[in-house]
Parts: C-alpha cells; structure tokens; sequence
C-alpha cells in the first residue's frame, strides 16, 4: 500500500511539473570576449572589424575601442571557425557552415558530411576549408553551392593548414601534419608540386609581403620563409614552443610577429634576420591568432584566456605597449556578489586568482581589480603574470557604505594567515594586508553594516574585528573550537553572528566580544548569511540541508532539504521571502520562507557554483563549474503574474531529477539569440530587389508580434464613447419645421432650402403602377447593408479581410448603425458571421485595439440574443474568448518588456 501511494505521489508531482522555471527566464551572460579559436579580420576603409567565436556563438567587436558591435545567434554545438565576407560572417559548428548576415542567421552552405569543419579562409569567390576526415572543401560563397572536394591519405599526409599564394590563380597550398607541401589547382583538382618534409609538422602558414614568399610556422618553433616558386628558403627562425600563428607589419617596417601555446609573443627583424623582442607572458594562454592591423603599427592579439589586446608601436626600439584590451576570467569564477544597492555592478572571484569588477548594464566597465605593477615586475624576473599573482580567494565580503572613504571590499585567500582590503573606486587593491592574530589561516570575513568594521574568521576558531579606516584589530571573539565558516553581523552593530565546523552558530555582543547565545546544529555548517532587515540568519550544513535560524529567539524555525549533492552556494531574495541555493547536483531551487516549501527548480548544463539574488530584486546572477562567464536570470515576478505552488522535493529524488527539464545558459546576446532561426524581412526584401540597404516593411514582422491598426484614437475611442457624446450634444430645445414651404412640396437636401421640382418631373413621367415595385426594391436592397453583404460574403469564403476593411472606411457613427443594425434571423446568420469576422482578425494578429472596440459595441448590443442563445453560439464564442485572451496576453508582455527594457536604458545611462 505504501509504494502505491508513493508511485501515485510521483505520478502527480510528474504531471503538475512545470517545463522549465516559472521564476526565472534566461536574459544575458557577462564577462565572454573570446575564446581559442582564431579570430577573422574585416576592413571598411580605415575601420577594421574583428570576429570571435564565442561558445555556440560569436561576437563582432570594433577595433577602435574593441566595443562590442553584434551577438551571433546561438549554435546546435560549439564553433569553431568563423571567416568574414563583407557584412556577412561564416561560422562553422557542427560539421556545418552557416552564412549570417549582421549576426543574423540566413542559410546554410551546401552540406558536406565529413565531420567538423575548421580553417574557414576566402579565396576569391571560393571558401576554403579543413574537413575532420582529413579533406580539403571548397564552396562558391556567392552560390552556396559545393565546388570540389580533395581528399588525402592521414597516413602520408594529414592536412594541418591551408594558403592561397597571393597572384597564383586557381591554386592553393596545403600544409601537413608531417612537414611536407602541396601545390594544388582547385579547378583541375591536380597536385602541381610536392615540396619536401621541413622535419616537423607545419602548424600555420601565411604569405608574406613580398611575392612567391610563404611564412611557414613549425610544431618544433621554427618560422621559415620559403619560396614556393623556386622551392628554395629564404630565411629561418626559431622561438621557444610551438608556432600558432605568424602575422607582417604592413606599415613599411619589416617587422614579424609570431606567438606560441604559452601565450608569448616574439618580434622578429627581417632586414636584420635577428630577435627584437619577447613579450613573455602577452597572454595567460595558448594564442590562436595574432594581426598586425592593415596600414597601422598595432598589433591585435586574441588568446584563449579570454581576452583581445591592441599593442602600439610607438617607440624607436620596436617594443610595443599594450594600448587597449577586453577581457574576463580566463577560469570559471568560484563567488559572486552584488556589489552595491541598485544592483549595478558584480564581484566575482575566480579560479584565475584575480578580483573582478562586472557592470550589469555597460560591459565596456568591466575590469579585473589591480594586484599592482604585476606586468612590470614579471618583465623584469622574466616570468608570467600569473605566477605573481595572490592566491585564489576563497571568500569576501564588500559594503559600498564607505566606498569614497575607505576599503570596501575584504578578502580572503586559501591557504593564507592574512585577508586583504580592496577598493572598488579606485579598482586596485587597498591599503591594509590584515594578518591573523594567532597565525592561522583566515578561513572566513565579513564587513559591518556600516562599513567601518571588518571581520576575520581564523583556522583556529577565533574572529578578530579590525578597523577597515586603520587596520588596526579592535576586538577578538573567542568560543568556538574549529575553523570559522561564516560571519555576520545586525544592521545595527548590536550582535556578530558567526558558523563554524563545531557545529554550532554562536552570537555575540558586539560592543564586549561575549558570547550571548548558541546554537547547536546537527550538522557542521560551511556557510552563513543573514537577511539584516528580519534577522534570520541561513547556513549551509554538511547533510544538504539549509537551516534558518531566527536571531530574536535562537531557534531553528526552517529546514529545506532535497538537494541529492553538497550545496556549493545560497542567497536571500531582496524582500527576504526566498531562499535559492544551488547544489553540485545541477539545480538551482527556490524556496519558500513563510510557507517552508519549495517553489521552483531547474537543472543547467554545467554545475552551479555561486548564486547573487539582485538588492532590487530583478536578477539572479549564477556562476557556473566549466564557465568563464556570470549568468543573469531575470525574475519573472517583476514584469509578470507568477502563481506560486508547493513542489515536494522528496517525493521519488532520483525520478524527479531525471524529469527535470534542462534550461540552456543564457548568451551573450540575451533573449533574443533564441529568435534568429529565420532570415529577416530585411534581406528578403534586399534579395528582391537587388539593393543592399534597403528596408522594406513586412506586413506582419514575426509571429510573435501584434499589431495595431494606423487609425487615429478618435476612430475608436470615439465609437466607444459614442453615447455619451450624443448625449452631450443633443439640443437643448427641439428643432423648428421650416416655415418657407408647404410640407407637400418636395426639397433638396443643401445648407438651403430648394424645391425639388426634376424629381417631381420624372415621378409624373413615369407610371403609377411602377413606382410602388420601385419603392419596394430600393427598401430591399438598402435593408442588407453593406457590412452584412461583407459578412455573409466572408462566410462563405471564410476570408473576413474584407469586413474590417469595410469598416475602417466609415466614421464611429455609421460603424455604429452598422453594428445595430445587423439582422436577428431564426438561424443568427450576421451574428454568428460579426463572431467569425473578429475571431479571424484576431488570429490574423492586426487591428488589436479595433477588434476590441467592435466586440465592445457589438456585445452591449445583442448581449441578451447572445445569452438566450448560448448553447448555439458556445463554440464560436470559445474560440473567440480563447483567440483574444491569447493575442491579449502577447500585448501585455511585449507592453511589459518594452517598459522593462525603458528601465534599464534608464538606469544604464
């Protein structure tokens, strides 16, 4: 009996599960630049544009300011190659080539299936790629059609790059992972030439400025310069690693550059054939490409430590200085915290050992935090940056109270006796290095609600209170026996609260150090944070369990368990009603305080590690196990109606998380990079009439749009408020019968009075017994007017276009004698037609704020021969409720969105 109940438990909590999260929807992802793929140059005059893969999309920067132009859409898998042509961008992912113009997707390359496509180049009208089974394809760019495909033995020759000699027609030369050339004609598909093996395999190949010359970029570190037309060499370098990649300064200085898989970059001499230079240490990773920019001494360099770096030749030794860069954490961010109270800006602290400072709104703001001369100091003992870096923090705190003032930002290290202060203003480290006074690690800080006071949570189970202004220790907190886990304190720097692994949360009084009160845990917890504005204090423990303990009575008063794996981070909502914790389990839950039930869960792709709930309460930010980026979640709560209900994390654990539907990481380009599958009315547009530029009007945009009609308000708030309007213009006496006339002579109709004498003239010609026939047709055919003739014509057809046309032509009186003057026959033929005709236009998504005006006026009028009818007309008026509500819940979220996103703009400025 008790697994019945069980399996029914899971056969309903299955069937009420909801796809995906009612709170959180995916917006945007920060801190992406580039990744380790090579990156592909376009010229515009004297701009040059530069395009990165990023992930399962890629990104188009400026090279002025490197600011951030357009967002690819997002790929069924990772790209790894991408080439631009003009304004558009090929992108290879997954074995196919896609062709998007201005970051949005248009078609696809004639499909090859050979695997993985890498090493997109142009030549010519062609496109010129490696294929993973060892082929050579190319495609005609402007066709999209195939052109020829060469294959190779992997054995005697596995292709590893590709060049077009510049002036060679038709051919191209293929380099091997064995060391050895070919020359091939791409029409004739014939090998012309076979250059010997140059002892090691050939990484990269590049033409240089003079004619007949290739640069040729070897595993073993050798550069040689060989002349593919007489097969003899011309020059021979050597660097320290492995060639990947080579680049010519074009600005009249012979100049080479080359760069290795340790992310150095060497300078090369060529009338000297001699060593300029060696920026160890360029990059903290492989480089995959590096340019010298058309025409101009800068040097662009893009690495897999995510980041783009501009260097200016600008002195008479040749060494360059790095001008510009963009970049990010080149290993997965381990915390994140929002940093100040409008939720602009987040703290992250990285597995690459460095602090950094992300702006919510403006990503050209974000910066890593300063360690000092750390670039200068590892010139000089030859060494990388990174090695001089502190170690990886392992927790802070920060409070923008005192930001103009002092430190505000404390942190401590793994493995370290000593924390040390920051300054977000000034983005550098601070003043203080704060040692434990005992000598044990600092395990644990905290910053007062004020600013002025920071805390450190000692290895040894002691917290010291320094002074954030001095540095100086004010004050020591002795009781616990273990290592401390987490600090806090009141808004009121009455009471300190502070975790530990003895498994108890003790509170103390501020102004004395004492202890007041403990708390005993059944299980050690390893993190603690408070909600200041109602005192409850929430600590991650071993078990997977969450604990809420109420500072006023010290008593646990929640427990939230179902977490199937350790709890790596939570955090608080902004009004203090939620809780959201994510585990190594992959899931991100949300539970509910008052209530003591979970809400909402979802998994994602990749573990998360660190959540930050936004001080106003528009945002989930997430960090996630195998990403370099933050991930932000907007919450659906603040531009929606979400109903809220109980989800029982214990029902079936290991069903239930199978079930779990899988939410995919917001991208770079926000929500909409899921919306770019089609090609757009633009380019169409452009495609017909042969003009790039062009925009031409779609009827109807997308799908996901409803538009409203062009008529002026007047149209139909007028015929809303049609009544009331008579009703204020009626005269306030009754008009007068003129007196000019006897009421038998006939007049016109005119501003003045005139006997109508021709009509009376042809009603004498004409005979007696017609007139009455004559009279009885006018009246019938002016009976069925003409919005009923729109009706039953539409009926018939099933097309009512033409009645809202019929409509639109008349002003808000006659729409209104029209609407009341429809037929009431046995069958309600116009009434089930006018039913009909709206529900059309509304699927047919136009005229919005028309349709609802007709409805009003035609349901006010023949609301009692709807409701003595209904079981006739119940379906019709199903679908019409049913094809309304629909079209009006796409109006009020586009009215949400747009006056969501007028609020960012608004506050990013």
């Amino acid at each position: 009996m008790a697994n019945t109940d069980k399996r029914t438990r899971t056969e309903v909590a299955r069937a009420k599960k909801p796809e995906g999260s009612r709170l959180y929807q995916p917006f945007r992802a920060l801190g992406y630049i580039t990744s380790n793929i090579p990156h592909s140059t376009q010229y515009r005059g004297q701009a040059a544009f530069v395009t990165v893969g990023i992930g399962r999309s890629f990104h188009i920067y400026d090279s002025e300011k490197i600011n951030l132009l357009f967002v690819g859409p997002r790929f069924d898998a990772d790209v790894v190659s991408v080439l631009s042509i003009g304004d558009e961008t090929f992108v290879s992912s997954g074995g196919r080539v896609t062709v998007c113009h201005r970051a949005k997707r248009v078609c696809e390359l004639e499909q090859v299936n050979r695997g993985e496509i890498s090493s997109l180049m142009q030549f010519g009208d062609y496109i010129i790629a490696i294929s993973e089974d060892n082929s050579v394809v190319i495609w005609n760019h402007v066709t999209r059609e195939l052109f020829t495909e060469i294959e190779f033995e992997s054995e005697s020759f596995q292709v590893s790059a590709v060049v077009h000699p510049s002036t060679y027609v038709n051919k191209i030369v293929i380099g091997s992972a064995q060391g050895s050339m070919q020359v091939w004609n791409i029409q004739t598909r014939r090998c012309l030439y076979e250059f010997k093996s140059f002892g090691s395999g050939i990484a990269c190949m590049v033409q240089a400025p003079v004619i007949d010359v290739l640069a040729l970029g070897l595993l073993d570190g050798r550069i040689l310069l060989h002349n593919v037309k007489l097969d003899t060499p011309v020059m021979q370098l050597a660097q320290e690693g492995r060639v990947t990649a080579v680049s010519f300064r074009t600005d009249d200085v012979p100049m080479m550059a080359t760069s290795n898989s340790e992310g150095d970059v060497t300078l090369w001499d060529l009338n000297s054939k001699r060593l300029l230079h060696v920026l160890q240490g360029a990059h903290d990773s492989t480089i995959p490409s590096i340019e010298f920019l058309a025409g101009q001494p800068l040097l662009l360099t893009s690495s897999a430590d995510n980041s783009i770096k501009e260097w200016l030749f600008d002195g008479q030794d040749g060494v360059p200085r790095l001008l510009r860069h963009r970049s990010g954490h080149f290993a997965a961010p381990q915390m994140i915290r929002y940093h100040d109270d409008d939720g602009r800006c987040i703290l992250s602290a990285g597995r690459d050992r460095s602090l950094r400072y992300f702006s919510v709104f403006r990503d050209e703001q974000n910066v890593e935090m300063s360690q000092g001369s750390l670039a200068r100091e590892a010139r000089t003992r030859k060494i990388k940056i990174n090695d001089l870096r502190m170690p990886q923090i392992s927790q802070f705190a920060s409070n923008p109270a005192m930001t103009k003032d002092w430190d505000d930002v404390l942190t401590c290290h793994q493995s370290s006796t000593s924390a040390h202060t920051w300054s977000v203003d000034r983005k550098a480290l601070g003043k203080y290095t704060l040692l434990s006074s005992d000598k044990s690690a600092v395990k644990a800080v905290a910053i007062s609600a004020c600013g002025n006071y920071g805390y450190l949570g000692q290895a040894s189970g002691v917290i010291e209170m320094v002074n954030m202004q001095s540095g100086l220790s004010r004050r020591t907190f002795a009781g616990h026996t273990k290592p401390i886990t987490g600090i806090q304190s009141d808004a009121c720097n009455q009471q300190v609260y502070s975790s530990s692994l003895d498994g108890t949360v003790r509170i103390w009084d501020f102004a004395t150090g004492k202890q007041m009160h403990c708390v005993e845990l059944p299980s050690s917890p390893t993190r603690l944070i408070i909600h200041r504005e109602s005192g409850l204090l929430a600590c991650i423990c071993d078990d997977a369990c969450v604990r809420v303990v109420d500072s006023e009575s010290q008593r646990i008063v929640r427990k939230f368990a179902g977490h199937r794996n350790r709890i790596t981070d939570f955090a608080f909502s902004n009004d203090g009603r939620w809780i959201v914790t994510s585990s190594l389990d992959s899931t991100i839950r949300t539970w509910d305080l008052p209530t003591g039930h979970m809400v909402d869960w979802f998994r994602v792709e990749s573990v998360p590690v660190s959540v930050a709930f936004s001080p106003t309460g528009d945002f989930l930010a997430t960090a996630h196990m195998d990403s370099v980026g933050i991930f932000l979640w907007a919450n659906r709560t603040q531009f929606a109606e979400v109903s809220l209900r109980q989800i029982d994390p214990a029902v079936d654990l290991g069903d239930e998380a199978a079930d779990a539907s899988m939410l995919l990481l917001p991208t770079t380009a926000g929500l909409s990079a899921e919306s770019d599958d089609e090609p757009q009315a633009e380019e169409a547009a452009n495609d017909e009439q042969g003009g790039a530029g062009v925009y031409m009007a779609a009827e109807q945009l997308t799908d996901n749009m409803v538009t409203l009609s062009s008529l002026p308000k007047s149209r139909w708030q007028t015929l809303l408020n049609l009544a009331t309007i008579k009703r204020r213009n009626m005269p306030e006496q009754a008009p007068k019968a003129p007196e000019l006339a006897p009421f038998f002579l006939p007049t016109v109709l005119g501003t003045e009075p005139r006997f109508d004498l021709v009509s009376k003239a042809e009603g004498n010609a004409e005979g007696k017994d017609d007139a009455p026939l004559e009279r009885s047709r006018i009246s019938t055919v002016s009976a069925v007017s003409g919005l009923v003739r729109a009706l039953y014509r539409g009926q018939e057809t099933m097309s009512f276009g033409p009645v809202y046309e019929y409509l639109k032509a008349l002003n808000p009186s006659a729409i209104d004698l029209e609407i009341r003057t429809l037929p009431v026959d046995d069958d309600l033929r116009a009434v089930k037609a006018f039913i009909q005709a709206s529900t059309a236009q509304l699927r047919s998504k136009r005229d919005f704020e028309l349709v609802q005006a007709y409805l009003q006026v035609f349901v006010n009028v023949f609301g009692d021969i709807i409701k003595a009818n209904t079981e006739e007309l119940e379906p019709l008026l199903v679908e019409l409720r049913k094809e309304s509500k629909a079209q009006w819940g796409t109006i009020d979220g586009l009215i949400r969105y747009s006056a969501c996103m007028v609020e960012f703009m608004r506050n990013s400025k």
